[in-house]
């Protein structure tokens, strides 16, 4: 059974709240622990509950988001914070950038932006689990997962950019090796469609094609990290 993320929402808006939590309870990921309507029921929530992940508003009724972000960046095994707030000036965007929030969404907020805010959630933590010590590549991916969204109509046609996170995804453990083929069975997607996502990957630079020539039948074009 997959573990489940904790997430505590921090909102004084009622409907607002309400709303996060009908959407994290349709995600099969995260589970929303509670929701505090003030600075100090944060607090608390947060010593009792410990979230391990905090929906997190800046104008609250007693105090203002950032600067209990900033509390909670001074303490060790702080909880991972997306920044959901009004707050578009400059200077509360660089100190949420600074307190090293994951990401920072702008109200009135979209569903699918924060959705994909939660997958690359998802994948960061998958990676921090995969190895103790890394290497260049597996930094610049954690990097990559916290990087702010992606603009998927900057892709070719024919490439979707939940498809290619997937297939990037895999090829996050070391030395993996596909074929056409067992690519799209892995991830349920046809050998043409899977050759065309190998082919986009190698002319991109994130990957190399090597021809793999085996006992039997024709040789087969295998897709590795560089």
């Amino acid at each position: 059974m997959m573990e489940l993320i904790d997430v505590l929402i921090v909102e004084d808006e009622a409907s607002i709240a309400d709303v996060h939590c009908l959407y994290l309870k349709q995600m099969t990921r995260f589970r929303p622990v509670g929701v505090a309507r003030n600075v100090a029921e944060a607090r608390s929530m947060i010593r009792i509950l410990k979230p391990k992940l905090i929906f997190l508003d800046n104008f609250l009724p007693d105090g203002k988001g950032i600067e209990l972000l900033k509390e909670l960046t001074a303490q060790n095994q702080a909880p991972d914070v997306i920044f959901i707030t009004a707050a578009s000036d400059m200077e509360t965007v660089r100190e949420a950038v600074r307190c090293g929030v994951f990401d920072y969404l702008l109200k009135p907020i979209a569903y699918d932006r924060v959705q994909d805010s939660l997958d690359r959630y998802l994948k960061y933590m998958s990676s921090l689990r995969a190895c103790d010590n890394v290497n260049q590549r597996h930094v610049d991916e954690l990097f990559n997962f916290q990087a702010k969204y992606q603009h998927l109509d900057m892709l070719p046609k024919g490439i979707d950019g939940l498809t290619l996170d997937k297939i990037k995804e895999l090829y996050l453990a070391d030395a993996v090796s596909f074929t056409a083929e067992s690519l799209g069975k892995e991830i349920g997607i046809s050998k043409t469609t899977a050759r065309r996502y190998l082919e986009y990957c190698v002319a991109s630079g994130y990957l190399e094609a090597q021809i793999k020539h085996g006992r039997v039948g024709r040789p087969e074009r295998t897709y590795q990290r560089k």
